[in-house]
């Protein structure tokens, strides 16, 4: 130790730990995260189906009719959960619904919601292989 770094140990203490020490966890801490990040990556790419809300139409008072896309491939069959809510955002209306294997990758589905009240949206909660 030089004279300075003798007088900073003297009065803050001496570091905690090594400067190794630190480099090695800093950099194992950035494989995780690296890691982590990938691994969140490829979940979210390879999911064997998707869905996204198209719009909807209020056919009645208690009626709400949903219109979504499902990304899939050609063959797979789904079952997709599907709510209404009203202005709170509380759930008026709920339907699960299963969907017949499909030609090509991408078809929009229609479904009707009956609801307990009057819906102001809704929204496709998910849709998982039949």
């Amino acid at each position: 130790m030089n004279g300075t770094q003798q007088r900073s140990a003297e009065r803050y203490g001496a570091p905690r730990i090594s400067k190794r020490t630190a480099r090695v966890l800093i950099a194992v801490a950035a494989a995780v995260f690296v890691a982590v990040v990938a691994l969140v990556g490829y979940w979210s790419v390879s999911a064997p189906i998707r869905a996204e809300m198209v719009g909807y139409d209020h056919v009645a008072d208690d009626v709400i009719a949903v219109d979504y896309q499902l990304t899939m491939k050609p063959g797979t069959e789904a079952t997709c959960r599907i709510q209404a809510l009203n202005s709170g955002r509380a759930q008026v209306g709920f339907v699960e619904t299963h969907v017949p294997a499909q030609s090509s990758r991408h078809s929009v589905q229609r479904v009707e919601i009956s609801t307990q009240g009057t819906a102001v949206s809704a929204e496709v909660l998910g849709c998982d292989p039949a």
